[in-house]
């Protein structure tokens, strides 16, 4: 028996107890006479529980500002362009095109009119937030976090309006605001400019197609028919689901009928479209390259259930880039992990249904080139009359030195992204979820509550951005559906391009909900993405969509076995994380090609290496070098023969966009994925057998696997010479995480020596949750968000001890049971807290 040396732990610990026995043992979750009540586990994770919507999201504000203070402040100022008012005038800049990319006053009218309940989310999240500024700033010399002390200034108070901007900033203008249609114009003037009119466009059709017929959707090709589960669980009723063989009708027309109503590029443009610069992704593939997800229905688990395993890939930051909480009360039962702390649970439960997301696939953004008068770049044309932008002029305050201004453009179509004033034109960005935004946050929220199927689409319906949703419950259904508001566009609009602004390319309305993208119960028997294609017929500016994926590294092994454990989904995620992610594509062909080299010869020592090679790259020795010489020989093999294939078909410019072999680069490995210019190759080797036309030989007449031979021999004999002939001697440093103490826009959120290394570096979620239903309900709820729960660093510079506790339970591939039950919650309680 634990005897208990010091009278007051004894009181301190009864108290607790009767404390957490009190909060549980009502239907509202806590005591009659406290509104809020929180408790902390383990982890130090927190569970609010209160009666009112607004009592409950006060709460969690108030504990997301225990916990990230310095990090929600500059999350705010980054997202609001307020940067530079406390670090100085290094971040006008981006201040300036912060503000570009929103209107103010329309986000504000959308927070006035919603409801009172909706608007209580807003308003209690701003009020718990608040209440903790208070408390730190009534007691500096304990509670104000290090940073603000570092950076010189304090904490300032939050407003419903903050609230929202942390989600429009972060997954509507970070993940829903990609285009690369003047990025394809670049490129497609620079094959024109080389080959001339015809065959450089031909040659634009070839390497950025529309649809690739190979390529793996989500929505299975030619799927139409799911089952419904009943109340026991069995398959029962068939029901039709969404078109899935055409889930958008906008086909690309002649692209000289497009051009003729274009004005081409300025050769000395250097202009940048600037939502393509807030997502980070470049052409040939600006979209968000992030997340993966994986859900294994009932008929193909080892013992009948369902399994939902979520990795989105944010990119790694200290503090955390998500942030986990329990919500009960108020019609809210959640657990799970949510960004930053947005006020919405994106991945998580309710004990009926699970959720998850991946980057929106659907094309939502269309860039506008408006004609503009000569000598006066605020007048532009538009169905023929002269029309006049809108300039709102915003002022940007600077850290000792002078306020300074900076105007924002708009047309008709939207915002202006950039001026090319050498060719009097300009570009503006035209969105479907423009004025949606606060709706979008609202359904994602009330998403949570879902407790089927249908009540969780009936909000995917009011969501106007694009973002990929997934689904399981307790009844063993899995579904997914893609969201957002998809414009019909024009027959005489090629997508990949900007559109006319001069009205002959006017949306014509939106698609209605039916025509997205989704699925429910599949065939298959799972559902399985990594940010490839949605379905068949979704056609974007920006996808490039191939058969050449990084979704086949986890479908081909879920296709392996009949049946999964729980530990075949959670090693589907060590497979993920080290697949080498171009052998798939390469290896089979070269190594039926190489069957003749001489035996004992340094070539036919590497290639039966390479036959043997399970195709993933990892440091199970932890000794910073990847294991196997493959590693080596992959990093080297493939820039060459992509140089080999494709340098003398493609203008350097062009050939640049296409030469990285696509493995993760030291100190900013991204989300790496195969090599945009093995898709090309890749085509090229299938010749006619491809899911895109080729009318330009990439191989120049020879056959691809003397070519892949060749350039192979070579990477040998160079790597050879620089090791030496003992493959042991291969090695190439790992690539590690570093958990940055800027956020994901570059701005400091933690002070600059809190940057974390870790090795080595996985292709995986920057947060991973496992839900399991068995037996009509959720029986575990498994994550891990590294470095931590907190980034708390006190004035003395003592950090939180749940500061940086996840990162060896990442590395491991380990996650920590979330509590799903009052009693879970009550037997795991280190602290309890109360708030009237």
């Amino acid at each position: 028996m634990r005897r208990i040396k010091n009278i007051a732990a004894a009181i301190s610990l009864a108290l607790t107890g009767a404390l957490v026995a009190g909060c549980m043992g009502n239907a509202g979750g806590h005591p009659a006479e406290d509104r809020i009540t929180i408790i902390r586990d383990g982890y130090g994770v927190p569970h609010v529980y209160a009666d009112t919507t607004r009592d409950l999201f006060t709460g969690y504000g108030y504990v997301i500002a225990e916990d990230r203070l310095y990090q929600m402040e500059m999350a705010r100022r980054s997202v609001i362009g307020t940067v530079a008012e406390v670090l100085g005038e290094a971040y006008v800049n981006h201040d300036v095109s912060t503000r570009a990319l929103f209107d103010p006053q329309d986000i504000q009218r959308q927070i006035d009119a919603l409801g009172a309940d909706d608007f209580a989310i807003l308003d209690g999240y701003a009020s718990g937030f608040n209440r903790r500024i208070d408390e730190v700033l009534a007691d500096k010399a304990r509670l104000l976090p290090r940073q603000f002390i570092d950076a010189g200034f304090e904490p300032t108070r939050w407003t419903p309006y903050d609230v929202a901007m942390l989600y429009v900033g972060t997954m509507v203008n970070r993940y829903s605001g990609s285009s690369s249609e003047v990025s394809n114009y670049q490129a497609l003037s620079s094959l024109t400019g080389s080959y001339g009119d015809s065959a450089g466009r031909a040659l634009f059709d070839q390497i950025y197609w529309l649809e690739d017929e190979h390529a793996p959707t989500t929505v299975p090709r030619n799927e139409t028919v799911a089952m419904k589960r009943d109340e026991a669980g069995t398959a029962a009723q068939q029901i039709a689901v969404a078109d899935n063989a055409s889930a958008t009708d906008e086909k690309a027309s002649s692209l000289s009928g497009h051009l003729a109503r274009l004005r081409p590029l300025s050769a000395d443009w250097k202009g940048m479209e600037l939502a393509g610069s807030i997502v980070g992704g470049t052409w040939p593939d600006a979209r968000p390259t992030t997340s993966n997800m994986w859900i294994i229905g009932p008929d193909k688990t080892d013992d009948g259930s369902t399994m939902l395993l979520n990795g989105p890939q944010f990119g790694w930051f200290n503090p955390g880039y998500v942030f986990a909480v329990g919500l009960h009360g108020a019609g809210f039962d959640i657990v799970g992990n949510t960004p930053f702390a947005l006020p919405v649970i994106l991945f998580g439960t309710n004990g009926k249904i699970s959720w998850g997301a991946t980057a929106g696939p659907l094309d939502v953004n269309d860039m506008y080139q408006e004609t503009l008068v000569p000598g006066d770049k605020t007048a532009y044309l538009h169905n023929g009359t002269v029309q006049r932008m809108k300039v709102r002029t915003e002022l940007i305050k600077v850290k000792g030195k002078p306020d300074t201004t900076t105007e924002v453009y708009s047309t008709v179509h939207g915002f202006v992204t950039s001026f090319d004033p050498g060719n009097n034109t300009a570009y503006t960005k035209k969105s479907s979820w423009a004025g949606f935004e606060v709706q979008s946050l609202i359904a994602w929220i009330r998403s949570t509550q879902a407790g089927n199927w249908e009540e969780f689409l009936d909000q995917a319906s009011r969501m106007a951005h694009t973002i990929n949703w997934y689904y399981a419950d307790a009844k063993g259904n899995i579904g997914y559906v893609s969201p957002g508001y998809l414009p019909r566009r024009p027959a005489n609009q090629d997508v990949r391009l900007p559109a006319s602004g001069a009205g002959d390319m006017e949306w014509e309305g939106f698609h209605p909900f039916s025509s997205n993208p989704q699925v429910f119960n599949t065939a298959q028997k799972y559902v399985v993405n990594w940010n490839n294609q949605a379905g068949p017929g979704t056609l974007t500016d920006f996808g490039n969509y191939s058969i050449v994926d990084r979704v086949n590294e986890l479908s081909s092994r879920i296709e392996a076995k009949p049946r999964l454990s729980r530990q075949d989904v959670l090693d589907l995620n060590r497979a993920g994380s080290f697949a080498d992610l171009n052998a798939r594509y390469l290896l089979p062909t070269l190594i039926d090609a190489t069957t003749d080299l001489p035996a004992g010869s340094m070539a036919r020592i590497v290639r039966d290496h390479l036959a043997a090679w399970n195709w993933e790259s990892a440091d199970a020795d932890d000794d910073g070098y990847y294991d196997d010489a493959a590693a080596t020989l992959m990093r080297k093999w493939v820039p060459a023969l992509l140089e080999r294939v494709l340098k003398d078909d493609l203008p350097a410019e062009v050939f640049a966009r296409y030469a990285p072999a696509g493995y993760p680069a030291a100190g900013n490995p991204g989300s790496p994925r195969p090599a945009a210019g093995l898709k090309l190759v890749y085509n090229a080797m299938l010749g006619a057998g491809a899911g895109v036309p080729q009318t330009v030989d990439f191989f120049n007449g020879e056959a691809p696997a003397a070519v892949l031979k060749e350039t192979f021999l070579a990477a040998v004999a160079a790597l050879e010479d620089q090791f030496g002939s003992n493959l042991a001697d291969w090695k190439t440093p790992v690539a590690t995480h570093l958990f940055r103490p800027q956020n994901f826009l570059g701005i400091p959120q933690a002070g600059a020596d809190e940057g974390i290394e870790l090795a080595p570096f996985m292709n995986r979620g920057t947060e991973n949750n496992l839900v399991v239903f068995k037996g009509g309900k959720a029986v575990s709820l498994c994550t891990v968000a590294p470095p931590g729960q907190s980034g708390f660093v006190d004035p003395n510079g003592v950090k939180s001890p749940h500061y940086a506790d996840q990162l060896e339970l990442y590395k491991s591939f380990g996650c920590k049971e979330e509590h799903l039950s009052r009693e879970a919650v009550r037997a795991d309680a280190r602290s309890v807290r109360t708030l009237d």
